[in-house]
């Protein structure tokens, strides 16, 4: 086990205490926000409600169980088979369930941060201590750690010579699904066949699963609600959004013409940079873009992220781009995300600059990786 400097500690500690105090500011709206619908699923899914669980009345109907003076819906949009996962949380007073959530997502970043510092090293500590969207992840009451640990695991496994595994438990992201949009298009141009057959066989194992319990109406349910443009909880302050949706809203793009024209730039992007890139840059590129060309993404959905610039600090031969992703570990970019209008556009112009970045490694000159870094086509 490798010694860990003090000052790395010293680095880890003060950031610690500077998200322990931010997060003492928003967990307790938390509660009564995102972890509400997390715990009406649960209850749901305990309760064997599967079929009407995506009923905006019905979930509504079970909040007010929890929060009475609740008025306004905090939509349950997760699938099915995640509802079912979640059913033993709901064993535990809605309360008491918020602190064991919170402790339960603040123990898996950790131990994501200890991966990161077995990997590459005491660096990499520094690094995951400054990074702002899993604690504020944390302390949103949101469970965008669990996709930032799943992410991980899936990286190892595939890094390991385990392709199948690695697509599968990459298809375990699905309960996020618009956040992984582009892994079966990268997998298919760098021809990775076994990791993509893992990912489809698990992806499949979940549509069955979610249709076994909820039938087709509660599939007809869930995509009604998935419609439903009445539920401005499900998109509100598009301006502070880290997608495409960030760049239109700041730059005051209204057409569709227009937001047509900037998705279809990052797609290109995407296509060139993960086109032969090595396993690494495979996994920056796509988790990047696919969060770009996605809607409804928010600061703390780049927890995810926290592996890419990982990767790419450590790996990347390119002076810029391991620049560009050091920045992107600093709280500024994505605490632009908070500022108004036009401010945010530093979040999503931040993570655009860095696609471009990798797309100009993959043709700058020296660019090519070290031998031990490569995978073949799976």
């Amino acid at each position: 086990m490798r010694r860990v400097p003090v000052y790395v500690w010293v680095v880890v500690l003060a950031f610690s205490l500077v998200w322990i105090s931010l997060g003492s500011l928003i967990t307790p709206g938390a509660k009564s926000q995102d972890f509400l619908n997390i715990y009406t699923g649960a209850s749901l899914a305990l309760d064997g409600k599967f079929t009407t669980m995506h009923d905006v009345d019905v979930q509504l109907q079970r909040e007010k169980k929890f929060l009475p003076s609740i008025e306004e819906l905090r939509p349950f949009v997760r699938p099915s088979f995640y509802a079912l996962l979640l059913a033993p949380l709901a064993l535990i007073p809605f309360a008491a369930a918020f602190w064991v959530w919170i402790g339960a997502q603040s123990a898996l970043l950790i131990g994501c941060w200890a991966w990161g510092f077995r990997r590459f090293g005491r660096d990499a500590l520094v690094f995951a201590a400054f990074s702002l969207p899993g604690p504020l992840g944390v302390a949103s009451g949101q469970d965008c750690v669990m996709l930032l640990a799943l992410f991980v695991i899936a990286f190892e496994l595939t890094d390991r010579g385990k392709p199948a595994a690695g697509g599968a438990v990459l298809a375990l992201m699905l309960i996020k699904f618009h956040l992984i949009l582009l892994w079966p298009v990268a997998l298919l141009l760098q021809r990775r066949w076994r990791m993509l057959a893992g990912f489809c066989a698990a992806a499949l194992t979940e549509a069955c699963v979610s249709l076994a319990l909820g039938g087709m109406q509660g599939a007809r349910t869930y995509v009604a609600l998935l419609r439903n443009k009445s539920l401005d909880r499900l998109s509100p302050s598009k301006e502070l959004m880290i997608c495409f949706q960030g760049l239109t809203e700041n730059l005051g793009i209204q057409s569709t013409v227009g937001t047509v024209v900037v998705v279809v730039a990052i797609l290109a992007v995407f296509v060139f940079a993960v086109y032969k890139a090595p396993l690494w840059k495979m996994f920056a590129v796509t988790a990047v873009a696919s969060l770009l060309v996605a809607p409804h993404v928010y600061g703390y959905d780049a927890t995810l992220l926290l592996l890419p610039f990982l990767l790419t600090i450590f790996n990347s031969q390119q002076p810029a781009s391991k620049i560009a992703a050091t920045l992107l570990c600093t709280p500024l970019p994505f605490g632009f995300a908070l500022a108004g209008k036009p401010f945010a556009i530093v979040s999503s112009a931040s993570l655009v600059i860095f696609l471009v970045l990798l797309l100009y490694e993959s043709y700058a000159k020296h660019s090519e990786e070290p031998p031990e870094m490569r995978l073949p086509a799976v």
